[in-house]
């Protein structure tokens, strides 16, 4: 990233633009390798655009997550693919750090691109990367995760009754503190409705607590089995 594009941001989030309330700011670094496989003659001026607007959508979004926290964002490849004449698809990695930890870890998102209003809205997050080297999350407090899971479902899903029925979860990576679990789940939803769920969550071990855990409900179009978190 440019570093006028750099200042700029840091600039955005101190005044309060990006970053809500009183929370702590982020901090952004690093330029994304934009390449739009179908948009060969954007130029330089557009791919910068693209940049900043996920910069700033990703910080948007990990300041709402983790309300009270301090976290650092090393934006990656940005990946553009066309679907409409005003959209791009956006698909990337980047890299976050909280404040006082050494390790970064990996993050993967995908999202709108508005080339109209050169905004990138809602970025969808997952954090953590491959599961290879996963191992089990049983020394963890499993059950508060499902509480956690239990409070967001029912706050998105209000006029519905929603329980989670946990399966496996695996620590698929750490920063030292705070480990990266992933985790296949059901969501039941009125007592009868079973939906598969992979999760993806942060155990902060120094303060004993969960970090809002995120969901993406996986379903096999036209069966209804779950489809494998990886």
């Amino acid at each position: 990233m440019h570093r006028i594009l750099l200042a700029t941001l840091i600039g955005t989030v101190a005044a309060g633009t990006v970053a809500a309330g009183n929370a702590p700011g982020l901090f952004v670094e690093g330029r994304a390798d934009a390449k739009v496989s179908s948009a060969p003659t954007l130029d330089a001026r557009a791919r910068d655009a693209i940049d900043a607007a996920t910069a700033a959508a990703l910080i948007g979004a990990l300041q709402s997550r983790f309300e009270g926290e301090r976290v650092e964002l090393r934006l990656g490849e940005v990946k553009a693919d066309r679907v409409s004449l005003r959209d791009l698809a956006l698909h990337g990695d980047a890299r976050i750090r909280f404040a006082g930890a050494q390790a970064w870890m990996p993050i993967r998102f995908d999202a709108l691109y508005d080339t109209t209003g050169m905004v990138v809205e809602s970025p969808n997050i997952v954090i953590g990367a491959s599961t290879a080297y996963a191992k089990r999350a049983d020394a963890l407090p499993l059950p508060g995760l499902v509480s956690a899971l239990d409070a967001a479902l029912d706050a998105e899903f209000q006029s519905n009754a929603v329980d989670v029925s946990l399966g496996k979860a695996q620590v698929i990576g750490s920063d030292g503190r705070r480990d990266i679990v992933a985790a296949d789940a059901v969501a039941i939803f009125d007592g009868h409705d079973r939906v598969p769920v992979s999760v993806r969550a942060l155990y902060d071990r120094e303060a004993g607590r969960w970090l809002a855990p995120s969901y993406d409900f996986d379903v096999v179009a036209g069966t209804g089995e779950a489809v494998a978190a990886r």
